[in-house]
């Protein structure tokens, strides 16, 4: 539609209203998809907002969309399974701490040896190469692949391998320091 390609080029350029017509227009759908996945009113807004929220923040890149439709339908949809994905994973050290606490712990002892696990992972991802670390340092701040690479200006491939080859080094130096 060649309205919607101008109104995309003027979001690039930074134009307000023309976010706000695109957003008039096309929130409601983006909410509709966030419900049948999510059945949660509060959070299918909340997606909402995220959405249009990564849509400004890569507005640069929207004069380039073929179908704006279908950008935001992929969107919504991969930035709900990265949320499922973390509350899954949330889910399990929940879980797993659940099963695997012990039934009386002095807090002092069990301070003291976070503590010094929090130093050894430290130690552990100073050692990475400066690259690799800022991979892993995002990773574990909660950010997706896909905003690294963003972020980082390089391909989620090189990416995921830096985050393989970083957790791969920080569990061999851990290994090496507990053995």
């Amino acid at each position: 539609m060649p309205e919607e390609r101008e109104l995309m080029k003027q979001i690039a350029r930074g134009d307000e209203s023309a976010y706000t017509l695109v957003f008039n227009k096309y929130s409601k759908q983006v909410f509709d998809v966030a419900m049948l996945y999510v059945k949660d009113t509060i959070t299918a807004r909340e997606i909402v907002q995220e959405v249009f929220l990564k849509v400004w923040l890569k507005r640069e890149t929207m004069p380039s969309i073929n179908n704006f439709e279908d950008y935001l339908f992929i969107l919504t949809r991969n930035h709900i399974y990265d949320s499922f994905k973390k509350q899954a994973v949330r889910s399990k050290a929940y879980d797993y701490l659940f099963h695997h606490q012990p039934t009386a712990v002095d807090d002092a002892d069990y301070r003291l040896q976070d503590h010094q696990y929090e130093n050894l992972l430290d130690k552990a991802v100073s050692h990475l190469p400066p690259e690799r670390k800022k991979v892993y340092v995002a990773r574990k701040e909660g950010f997706s692949n896909e905003e690294i690479s963003h972020h980082l200006n390089i391909s989620i491939h090189t990416v995921k391998k830096q985050m393989q080859l970083a957790m791969s080094s920080v569990r061999t130096f851990i290994k090496q320091r507990l053995s």
